[in-house]
């Protein structure tokens, strides 16, 4: 078998700047697929996380369950924060809660006053 090395590199080259604006997009397109595995492994690892404070969640309940109360984890969309409901296994009615409510409408309230003040000033 006989390779013509000139052949070769001097087709590999030709084909190298012919194919040159394609690899540019293929490159962006690589970054694109980058960051959506990027993306999907961050999801998969708040999903891991989520399944991981459920699972600690329902220890601790099961751990209070004798003294009538249960744990009840929940995030305000609003206020960006986790908080806890302590609540009456019998009654269901809220017992307390951590932060307490005013203090997550405060954060809220805060949050618009401090958005309405970056607004008059720009």
């Amino acid at each position: 078998m006989n390779i013509n090395v000139n052949r070769i590199d001097t087709n590999f080259s030709d084909n190298l700047k012919l194919a040159e604006p394609g690899l540019k997009r293929n490159a962006s397109s690589l970054s694109d697929n980058s960051s959506n595995i990027k993306e999907l492994r961050a999801q998969k690892y708040l999903r891991e996380q989520q399944e991981e404070l459920e699972k600690q969640a329902k220890k601790l309940n099961e751990s209070i369950a004798s003294t009538g109360k249960e744990l009840k984890f929940k995030y305000n969309e609003e206020a960006e924060e986790l908080y806890v409901e302590i609540i009456d296994s019998k009654t269901q009615e809220v017992l307390s809660s951590l932060p307490p409510e005013f203090l997550i409408e405060l954060s809220v309230k805060m949050k618009e006053m401090i958005g309405m003040f970056i607004d008059k000033k720009m």
